[in-house]
């Protein structure tokens, strides 16, 4: 039986750690929940065996098999037979022998399910507990429809993601390259007429000096404090400080934060109108959305809300903490759970939310390019003050 790594909240709020057996994440998370806890994180231990190299699978790749899978569901024809086809047609070699196991599970009996829980790389929460709230209640096709719609429209908003921030990071680059271009080639040859003649350089003079020799003559001190900077950064962010802190700043920063909360609305919509649609009950579909919300904070808000729910509140009435939540989102989940229509209302948000950030994105990148290349301007002038102060000074002197 698999063995589980757990944080869990108790009824005062405190986490408790501890290690725990249960035959997959769901009877874990039900376990607790019978006895009065909340499960916070859990992570399993895997064993030595089976560990495998230089595989996996694309967000795209999985898309594409998700909406195959639900045509080929549709069409009545056999679940066994639609993973084999799909199997055999996939270019993937690591995937194919993943979809070729799952086969053989099926053919040996067990749900499909059970079958990809196996492949928690490949198959995340959303997929495994929808699929096997869709098996339960006989509607694994039109779960995987909404499988299938749910990864277009996640696709879609990373795409506009990556298009948004492509042309910008790639002007920093060439930005960053063109200055150092400066500092290396084409400022030393100014610096050593400066060195020679017997003037007071200006403070940016030396400045831009001390970094074309330093450019120039000790390269790998300064690569190497670059790289010794990156990884310190990188390791600090991997820290449970790090991470909360950089996950505060996305959600305060003044363009930045009003760009992410909608992200964050709009997934937290789209991933929870999925779950309920599928049939899966409410609690857990609350563990799950905080689980791929990829922000500690907005993981802790909407656990917060799942203890809430736990307690026996209605959802809306744990959102009056919530800060992310706009009041109209706020409206629309109680209209949705007086009504019954949770999932309708959730699904206009995400749409609504969708519409927002394509919006807010397009204003990014527009406001990004000049701001950029102001910014470039200065840089690029600054260099050029710091060769014609001195210019400027000699022939002043000459006079």
């Amino acid at each position: 039986m698999p063995k589980y790594e757990c944080e869990v909240k108790d009824s005062k709020g405190d986490i408790i750690k501890t290690m725990l057996e249960a035959p997959n994440m769901q009877e874990l998370a039900n376990r607790l929940s019978d006895k009065g806890y909340y499960l916070v994180k859990a992570k399993e231990v895997k064993s030595g065996g089976g560990f495998s190299f230089g595989g996996g699978v694309s967000k795209k790749e999985m898309m594409i098999f998700t909406v195959q899978l639900s045509t080929l569901v549709g069409a009545a024809i056999p679940l066994i037979e639609c993973v084999g086809i799909l199997a055999d047609q996939t270019q993937n070699a690591f995937f194919k022998n993943i979809l070729n196991s799952i086969v053989r599970d099926l053919q040996s009996g067990q749900s499909f399910s059970v079958s990809i829980r196996k492949h928690p790389k490949v198959f995340d929460k959303i997929y495994c507990n929808m699929c096997e709230a869709g098996e339960a209640g006989g509607m694994l096709d039109q779960v995987l429809q909404r499988l299938a719609a749910f990864a277009e429209a996640d696709a879609e908003i990373r795409g506009r993601i990556k298009g948004a921030l492509t042309m910008p990071v790639i002007q920093l680059v060439l930005a960053g390259l063109g200055v150092i271009f400066l500092l290396v080639k084409i400022f030393p040859n100014f610096s050593t007429m400066f060195k020679k003649m017997k003037v007071e350089l200006p403070k940016i003079t030396e400045v831009m000096i001390m970094m074309s020799d330093a450019l120039i003559y000790n390269y790998v001190a300064v690569a190497g404090g670059f790289a010794i900077v990156c990884v310190g950064i990188f390791f600090a962010l991997k820290t449970e400080v790090g991470k909360k802190g950089i996950a505060w700043f996305s959600l305060k920063a003044p363009v930045l934060g009003d760009l992410t909360q909608k992200i964050a609305v709009s997934r937290f919509s789209r991933t929870f109108c999925s779950l309920l649609g599928s049939g899966v009950p409410i609690l857990q579909a609350l563990q799950i959305t905080s689980s791929v919300m990829g922000n500690p904070l907005m993981e802790e808000m909407i656990s917060n809300m799942a203890i809430g729910v736990q307690q026996g509140n209605t959802l809306a009435s744990t959102l009056t903490k919530v800060t992310i939540f706009p009041p109209m989102v706020k409206k629309m989940i109680e209209v949705g759970e007086n009504t019954g229509n949770l999932d309708v209302m959730l699904t206009k948000a995400a749409d609504f939310y969708d519409r927002e950030v394509k919006e807010s994105l397009d204003g990014l990148t527009s406001a990004l390019t000049p701001i950029l290349t102001v910014v470039m301007g200065i840089v690029i002038g600054t260099i050029a003050l710091s060769v014609f102060m001195p210019l400027f000074k000699m022939t002043a002197s000459v006079k």
